[in-house]
């Protein structure tokens, strides 16, 4: 459902208001995502029924929802870094489209997050940006080069 960030969202608000028990990471993941994806489409001024939405639905959870947060932010930041590990990055089957759909993907949760007044961890975000850096840098060698 990547093509419909609105439904995805309407179908994880369901979701959330329907569960037994407190929320997980992918309750948070499954929110964060397609109201990321709004976010970086229309801006915030362009989200604001679903702002109002997710944080209505978020508020009762209290510290469950800020655990469930943090721990999926955690976990997408490291994917990230992990992905672009130096000794992997630079090997010819290195899964390019994989890392960038993923970065797209972290980037929505971020921007999400912080619409909501969340913040990735700052020592992992500081990973984040130096992978980012990393991943430019050998995107520009490929560039250069003769390699597909």
């Amino acid at each position: 459902m990547d093509d419909a960030p609105d439904e995805e969202l309407a179908l994880a608000l369901r979701g959330l208001a329907q569960r037994r028990g407190p929320p997980g990471r992918r309750d948070a993941r499954a929110l964060l995502v397609p109201l990321g994806r709004l976010l970086l489409a229309r801006g915030e001024g362009g989200c604001e029924g679903e702002l109002r939405q997710v944080r209505a639905a978020v508020a009762p959870l209290g510290p469950a929802w800020e655990a469930a947060l943090r721990e999926e932010l955690s976990l997408a930041c490291a994917e990230h870094i992990q992905g672009t590990d130096p000794r992997f990055i630079s090997l010819p089957n290195f899964d390019w489209s994989y890392v960038l759909e993923a970065r797209e993907r972290l980037e929505a949760r971020v921007r999400a997050a912080r619409a909501l007044g969340g913040e990735p961890p700052a020592a992992l975000w500081n990973e984040v940006q130096a992978a980012d850096r990393r991943v430019q840098t050998r995107r520009e060698k490929r560039a250069g080069s003769e390699d597909p």
